[in-house]
């Protein structure tokens, strides 16, 4: 479930080692800016976890965590070259790449789309089949109303039964709450804890785990960063994947870094959404592996799932979308 500004030149002295100077002496660390989807939740937990423990200084580098208005912002901001690193859907991504945008992945967050249909519990929606004859409020471009054609294929619901109202992000809410339509597709770790502090809501109908799976949020550069910056890569994904790791082991330690660096957060919801994350982090193929590893079998699915059911018609290398060379063995 979606500003700019520029990063300064990578500095010698941070890349010629990766020990913090001594005490002293001034550290001069190499700038990176990532652009997030969105505005903070629990999974960029390992990120901001690892910037307030000291992990990305420890590794030379001088990170500053932005939030985002979607995925395409993030997209537009890396691939123009105002941000070095990005974080959004995948498979937004690899639609994107398509077109031409000159972006690679570099690590996946979410392997499990926890992309959900989210109904009040008065709606009478609790599978599938209950979804005709109701009111879809539906937003554009949005990755949930890409995978519902294939969850409805794939579940056998008429989606001629079901009337589509548009809707953006801001009203979408506002819109399920007061009934004007009957659901929306979420985030099962976010929107539908936030809905349901408002108002009863039925379980949410994860479509992965009905069988229907995209690769979700991940971390992408362009090519150029790639050629001109590896070795940043690979400090930053290690100083994240260490984050990570605490915190899947102390989970309110990751949304108190969160609530630290943004204090509006609800601690309380990340801290749920937090709790919920390990349910996402990896798929069938990717189990056994680390933080962020990605299959070629879910690259092979996600763009299967484009080209079947999203009208994706470009031709894609799966593996020219992602690459696993920068994450720590």
């Amino acid at each position: 479930m979606f500003t700019r500004r520029r990063f300064a030149t990578a500095c010698a002295g941070a890349v010629a080692g990766l020990a913090m100077p001594s005490i002293g002496r001034a550290a001069t660390l190499e700038p990176v800016t990532v652009r997030l989807d969105w505005v903070p939740g629990a999974d960029h937990g390992a990120l901001f976890l690892a910037k307030a423990r000291g992990y990305y200084a420890a590794q030379g580098l001088d990170v500053q965590l932005l939030d985002g208005k979607g995925s395409v912002v993030a997209l537009q901001a890396v691939a123009s070259g105002n941000d070095t690193i990005g974080i959004a859907n995948l498979a937004t991504m690899a639609m994107a790449v398509g077109t031409g945008a000159p972006l690679t992945a570099i690590g996946c967050i979410l392997q499990k789309a926890p992309d959900s249909i989210i109904s009040l519990e008065s709606s009478g929606i609790r599978a599938p089949k209950d979804l005709e004859g109701k009111r879809f409020g539906f937003i554009p471009a949005d990755a949930g109303e890409r995978m519902f054609p294939a969850f409805a294929q794939k579940n056998d619901v008429d989606s001629g039964r079901i009337r589509k109202i548009q809707l953006n992000h801001s009203a979408a809410y506002t819109s399920l709450l007061l009934g004007n339509v009957d659901f929306i597709c979420g985030w099962a770790i976010a929107d539908a804890l936030k809905l349901g502090a408002v108002k009863p809501i039925a379980p949410p109908m994860v479509m992965s785990d009905h069988g229907v799976n995209m690769l979700s949020n991940g971390f992408f550069v362009t090519p150029g960063t790639i050629r001109n910056r590896p070795n940043m890569l690979k400090r930053f994904l290690a100083a994240t994947v260490k984050g990570a790791g605490d915190a899947q082991a102390d989970p309110k330690a990751a949304v108190d870094a969160i609530v630290a660096a943004r204090p509006s957060t609800n601690g309380q919801i990340a801290l749920q959404e937090a709790n919920m994350l390990h349910s996402f982090l990896h798929t069938d193929n990717t189990t056994g592996h680390g933080f962020g590893w990605m299959a070629k079998e879910d690259w092979q699915r996600t763009v299967e799932l484009l080209k079947s059911c999203c009208g994706v018609t470009n031709k894609m290398d799966v593996e020219a979308l992602y690459t696993n060379k920068y994450l720590p063995a």
